[in-house]
């Protein structure tokens, strides 16, 4: 004779089961049976808390409380209100895998909305593009999305003060190594389904460059030259990419970010002095010596006058900087990685301008290395030019001077 297979009993059992006469598997605040019912799951108002994983009381206990009107009341509880949501769930819904949650990513997209944003707004129209729909985008291009989170988490390491500043950086350099992984397969299949994504993500490349730290602990001053010149090649490249992807967002909502407002193009008395000047010594090396490049310095002159105007109105120091680097000629760089002297005191003159817009997070340091740097490089003959470059960064000629021993 097959032996009888033993069970727990279910003395605590769901008024429902009971009148069913069925076991209850007492599981709160909804059993199983009535989940797949779908019917109203409620018990005796005395263990109508069992549900929050605490041991079930005895029969006696049990009695010992009020009942009567109390227990008539019991699929009122807190705890069978909660059922509710069980019976939304479905009777499949244990076996769903449970979401997790990347909270540090949650953490960067954050940032992003609330801060790093504003890193590209040149003003209220341009703003809702990149705090809005920039993410948006994203959602559809993983590449962005890793971009946003670098820029986001460089930001963070950038401007908060704490240990946590190298893990930030680690997290900044890991996502940004996946967004160019992938960015690189549509770099030669740019259309109308990717070219915001592409331009967006351009732009976000050639801020990263700025805001990264650079040899921060060098004393050569060409150390930091060569650093600024890996970010101006960079942007070379980024400029045939944002070329390509302005036709297709030519028409659509996001145009507005590819257009400057326009500006007065009157320049203040000492900026416009000091252009002057410049102006003038381009014109004496032209007669002094046969060689030098008229045209080529006086192109970069217009340049340099046409950003400080756009600065004065309403441009603010990034998208200056991301122009100048964007626009600036392959002949330009040449002669700064030459060291040719005028070449390098325009450059100094132009992060000074920079330098007194209050320049943003991934501008400052440059504007306060560059103007010393190339301090440093210039001789004698050529320190004189770049005296208003560096009063309006250091302050008075004596304190650059002093200063000029090393580069922080």
């Amino acid at each position: 004779m097959a032996l009888r297979r033993p069970h727990r009993k279910s003395r605590h059992g769901c008024a429902e089961c009971k009148k069913r006469r069925v076991k209850c598997d007492e599981l709160r605040p909804v059993c199983s049976n009535c989940s797949k019912r779908y019917s109203e799951c409620h018990y005796e108002a005395a263990s109508s808390l069992l549900w929050t994983n605490e041991d079930a009381p005895s029969r006696s206990s049990a009695k010992s409380g009020s009942e009567g009107p109390q227990s008539a009341h019991s699929s009122f509880s807190t705890s069978n209100s909660f059922g509710v949501l069980n019976q939304l769930s479905g009777p499949d819904a244990a076996s769903q895998p449970i979401p997790s949650l990347n909270l540090g990513d949650l953490e960067l997209m954050m940032q992003w909305c609330n801060s790093t944003h504003q890193t590209f707004s040149r003003n209220e129209r341009v703003d809702p593009i990149w705090r809005v729909h920039v993410p948006e985008e994203a959602l559809s291009h993983p590449f962005l999305m890793h971009g946003i989170l670098a820029l986001s988490a460089l930001q963070i390491a950038r401007t908060r003060d704490g240990d946590r500043r190298p893990a930030y950086i680690s997290t900044a350099v890991a996502h940004q190594n996946q967004a160019l992984a992938i960015f690189r397969e549509s770099l030669s299949d740019i259309n109308e389904s990717n070219a915001k994504a592409m331009f967006g993500f351009a732009s976000i490349v050639v801020v990263y460059a700025l805001g990264f730290p650079h040899s921060p602990d060098s004393k050569d001053p060409r150390a930091c030259l060569d650093d600024l010149l890996q970010v101006f090649t960079l942007s070379r490249g980024v400029q045939q990419v944002l070329a390509q992807a302005t036709p297709w967002i030519q028409g659509t909502n996001w145009e507005v970010i590819t257009h400057l407002d326009d500006y007065d193009k009157a320049l203040q008395e000492e900026e416009s002095l000091a252009l002057h000047r410049l102006r003038e010594v381009n014109q004496a090396n032209s007669t002094r010596d046969p060689a030098h490049d008229l045209s080529v310095f006086e192109a970069i002159l217009d340049h340099l006058e046409d950003m400080t105007a756009a600065i004065h109105g309403g441009l603010n120091s990034t998208t200056a900087a991301c122009r100048w680097a964007i626009k600036m000629t392959p002949r330009y760089g040449e002669l700064i990685r030459e060291h040719n002297p005028l070449a390098l005191v325009i450059l100094a003159h132009y992060f000074a301008i920079l330098y007194r817009l209050h320049p943003d997070w991934c501008v400052y340091d440059w504007c306060v290395r560059v103007p010393k740097a190339l301090w440093l490089i210039l001789d004698d003959d050529w320190r004189p030019l770049v005296h208003w470059p560096m009063a309006a960064v250091y302050g008075d000629n004596d304190t650059h001077e002093r200063d000029a021993s090393g580069l922080k």
